[in-house]
C-alpha cells in the first residue's frame, strides 16, 4: 500500500455517514493490504454482566453464527487480550504466550481456521466513553501470510482508530437524544459521590443543604436509569460523565 493511497482512504472514511459506507472503506482497505477479512467489534458496557456486542464485518457468516451460538467469545484469546492490553497483536504470537494458550482458546483459532481465518492481527481500541472495541484482519493459509500482516500492521492501527471514531459518531447520530441531560449541579454532586463523600459532606463542600444534595442525586439516578445512587455513580464513570479535576 502506498502512503498516498492510505491518506486518500482515511479522508474518505472521515466523511462516511452510514455503516454501509464504513463497510465500503473496510473492503477497500482489505484490497489495499491484500488481507481478505476484517471485523470491528464494539463491546458496550451499559451492563457489565450482559454487555452488548456490535459488529461490522465480512467474516464468513457461518463462522460468526457458530462463534456466538457456542459462546466462543468467552474463550477467545483475542477478547481476553483486548481487555488487558493496548498494543496490536498477531494471532500466532498471541497464542504462543502462556497467558493466552489455553486449550479452549486454541480451539477457537482451530475452529476459525476451518472457515479460512488461519491467522490475523487484532488492534485493541478504547473510547472516551464506556466502549471497548477490537479491529481485526484475518488471512487464509498462505506462505507469505505473516509478512503481509506485518507490513499492514502500521496501517491497520491508524485505520482502526479512524474507523472506530467514525463508527461512534455515526452511531451517536442514529441514536435518539436523551430526554434529559444532567445539570451542572447534578454532575457536581455525582463527582463528589464518586469521591466517596456522603450527602452531608457534599453539602458542606458545595454550600447548599443536604436535602438539596439528595434531590440532585436522586434526579441523577433517575436520568441515568440507575437503580440506586451507587449504580448511578458506576454508570456516570462508565459513560465518562465524571472527569478528573485537572
Amino acid at each position: 500500500m502506498q502512503v498516498a493511497q492510505f491518506y486518500e482512504l482515511t479522508d474518505k472514511l472521515a466523511v462516511c455517514n452510514s455503516f454501509d459506507e464504513l463497510k465500503d472503506c473496510c473492503e477497500l482497505f482489505c484490497q489495499l493490504t491484500d488481507i481478505p477479512y476484517y471485523l470491528i467489534g464494539i463491546i458496550g458496557q451499559e451492563s457489565s454482566y450482559a454487555p452488548t456486542i456490535r459488529l461490522l464485518s465480512n467474516y464468513p457468516e457461518e463462522w460468526l453464527a457458530r462463534y456466538f451460538k457456542e459462546g466462543k467469545q468467552q474463550a477467545d484469546p483475542v477478547v481476553k487480550y483486548i481487555i488487558q492490553h493496548q498494543s496490536p497483536i498477531r494471532w500466532d504470537k498471541l497464542i504462543a504466550s502462556d497467558n493466552f494458550n489455553s486449550a479452549t482458546g486454541l480451539k477457537v483459532f482451530k475452529d476459525a481456521a476451518e472457515y479460512g481465518l488461519f491467522n490475523g492481527i487484532s488492534i485493541p481500541l478504547k473510547s472516551s466513553s464506556e466502549n471497548i472495541a477490537v479491529f481485526s484482519m484475518a488471512i487464509g493459509k498462505r506462505t507469505d501470510a505473516n509478512s503481509i500482516l506485518d507490513n499492514a500492521q502500521m496501517f491497520c492501527h491508524t485505520f482502526a482508530t479512524h474507523l472506530f471514531e467514525r463508527y461512534l459518531l455515526i452511531e451517536l447520530s442514529n441514536t435518539p437524544s436523551a430526554k434529559t441531560e444532567l445539570t451542572k449541579r447534578e454532575l457536581e454532586c455525582l463527582f463528589w459521590a464518586c469521591e466517596g463523600k456522603t450527602a452531608w459532606e457534599i453539602a458542606q463542600i458545595v454550600g447548599i443543604s443536604e436535602r438539596t444534595i439528595l434531590f440532585h442525586l436522586n434526579n441523577s439516578t433517575t436520568k441515568l436509569g440507575a437503580v440506586n445512587r451507587q449504580h448511578a455513580v458506576a454508570l456516570a464513570i462508565k459513560k465518562n460523565l465524571i472527569k478528573p479535576n485537572i
